[in-house]
């Protein structure tokens, strides 16, 4: 069963170390950076994402209200994807916060060098739930897709939400 659990300092590493596997240089904040805030933010969780005990990933959460949250990292331990423990965790997360999780996807149909895993992604998103809002937002050197498991989830929440991690987000409706 998978749960979301608060990192401790013995965890510290092992988030460190996934973390670093999974994102790119220019979409990580320092980590002693997202470790001050969590501590000095209580919306901030850093968390770990726990299988019958065993990490099998990492979460850094903004807890909008009770309800809701934005998703800022989430990443499942390289040497375990595939079984699916991402899509059980956003089972968790829509459980844990029934208003809504919001995410970012990274933009698809630029023929970026990593277009294939960008697709994949946003698909893995769709298939369990979690819907592209009509937003793209621009931050942290990037450009994503504004994901959201339910309607009642806003732009502005999100906006709210990546403001107090200190990282400056523009956002726009995607022209159809």
């Amino acid at each position: 069963m998978i749960k979301i659990v608060n990192v401790t300092k013995k965890d510290g590493q092992y988030w460190h170390d996934v973390y670093l596997n999974a994102f790119p240089e220019y979409e990580r904040l320092p980590f002693s950076q997202l470790q001050q805030i969590a501590n000095e933010q209580e919306a901030v969780r850093l968390a770990m994402i726990v299988d019958d005990d065993n990490p099998v990933g990492i979460l850094l959460l903004v807890e909008i209200s009770n309800q809701k949250a934005f998703v800022l990292y989430f990443a499942v331990d390289a040497n375990i994807r595939g079984k699916g423990i991402g899509s059980r965790t956003i089972t968790a997360l829509k459980e844990e916060y029934p208003g809504g999780i919001v995410l970012e996807s990274e933009i698809i149909g630029q023929q970026a060098d990593n277009e294939a895993q960008r697709v994949k992604r946003y698909e893995f998103y769709q298939r369990n739930g979690v819907t592209d809002s009509g937003f793209l937002t621009k931050n942290m050197g990037g450009t994503f897709h504004l994901l959201r498991s339910t309607e009642l989830i806003s732009d502005i929440e999100y906006v709210k939400a990546i403001s107090i991690l200190g990282v400056e987000a523009e956002v726009e409706k995607l022209v159809e």
